[in-house]
């Protein structure tokens, strides 16, 4: 889409008062940084070799007048960054639906373990997507590229936009752009073992001889569980919870919290992204969009830019409040585990291998 061709679709969404969009990109904008970053110990890897990748990015492309344009799906990806095991590996993974028609934002959490084929034959779960990127010096951008693609496998839903943060990005954002936020937590969650990051090789005053007696005994969590120093304490009570940077990444992050796993964290990630979307109305962020904007940007990678909130950001001062939809793919609904060729766990539909047609009726259903 060409300069001219955006300020037209834009512009004809200010005239039509579709104005949610304007509270959804700054909900990406802020939010992501807010997903469930968590990472896996173990390594993954591609089933097959070689993987080479194409540009999937479509983005919105006008087939007519701006009111042409009903939906509009950006996809938030959390990552640990460097210093991180496996950091591009994309364990936070959320579309936001924003259907101007009906008045509905939707948030629909994808899990990191899916298995997903590309056009070229070769399966990866989709949270390896930024790792197949083609131009490995702009890895982010590029990747994200395969991760809308791989999204648009799952959902059926064609992804315009991409927003992309770290676990810096994250607590700087949530602690110093935003000043806190208050999560109305679901369900409580307690975690007696959440890492604490510089204390993976603390010994926790044991000898050397008795920690390699330990490792013989013990392994994985099991053996962690012995070395009580590099782990902390987290608690949120269910309702209000106010968070700072490191609350609100361990809250999100928490492996051991909930009997849900990654699906219970797909949850509180949403219960997040509503406590983020509070913060930014209460802090009037569109009375200097622009300083705002600059700010939050440092701290995360998106293709979407300023130019396109600038003409949107007169809309929302008298905007009107969409209705959220939440959906969670997952095994209590339309998928299953199993094991793939090369011996990893994964998540893939129950319907079979590879066949997303009754996830994109639930995803479809959960949006209505």
């Amino acid at each position: 889409m060409n300069k001219i061709q955006l300020q037209r679709f834009l512009l004809g969404i200010v005239s039509n008062r579709k104005l949610l969009i304007v509270v959804v990109i700054f909900l990406l904008l802020s939010s992501s940084i807010g997903s469930y970053l968590f990472f896996l110990n173990r390594a993954q890897s591609v089933e097959k070799v070689g993987v080479e990748t194409e540009d999937f990015s479509q983005g919105i492309v006008l087939g007519g007048e701006p009111d042409d344009v009903t939906t509009l799906n950006i996809l938030l990806l959390g990552y640990g960054g460097p210093g991180h095991d496996g950091p591009y590996l994309t364990d936070a993974i959320q579309i936001v639906h924003i259907n101007f028609e009906d008045s509905k934002v939707g948030l629909i959490s994808i899990p990191r373990d899916l298995w997903v084929e590309l056009p070229n034959g070769n399966k990866a779960k989709i949270n390896q997507a930024l790792t197949l990127a083609e131009d490995r010096s702009k890895l982010v951008l590029s990747g994200s590229s395969v991760a809308k693609h791989m999204a648009e496998i799952v959902t059926g839903l064609q992804i315009d936009y991409f927003v992309g943060a770290d676990f810096v990005g994250f607590k700087r954002a949530i602690g110093e752009n935003l000043g806190g936020i208050v999560v109305d937590v679901p369900e409580r969650l307690e975690d007696r073992w959440y890492p604490i990051r510089g204390e993976e090789l603390n010994p926790c005053g044991y000898s050397q001889e008795e920690i390699v007696e330990l490792t013989v005994q013990y392994s994985g969590f099991e053996l962690e569980k012995h070395f009580e120093c590099r782990y902390d304490h987290i608690h949120y009570d269910v309702g209000p919870n106010e968070m700072e940077g490191y609350d609100a990444l361990a809250y999100v992050r928490s492996r051991h919290g909930s009997a849900g796993g990654d699906f219970s964290r797909s949850k509180r990630q949403q219960a997040l992204l509503k406590g983020v979307r509070d913060r930014l109305f209460e802090l009037d962020v569109l009375a200097d969009l622009p300083a705002f904007f600059k700010k939050i940007s440092n701290n995360m990678t998106t293709d979407v830019n300023l130019e396109i909130l600038q003409y949107l950001a007169p809309t929302l001062k008298n905007g009107l409040k969409f209705e959220i939809k939440e959906v969670v793919l997952s095994t209590d609904n339309v998928l299953t585990t199993g094991t793939s060729a090369n011996g990893q766990f994964i998540v893939m539909p129950k319907e079979g291998t590879q066949q997303w047609g009754e996830v994109h009726d639930f995803v479809n259903s959960g949006l209505e």
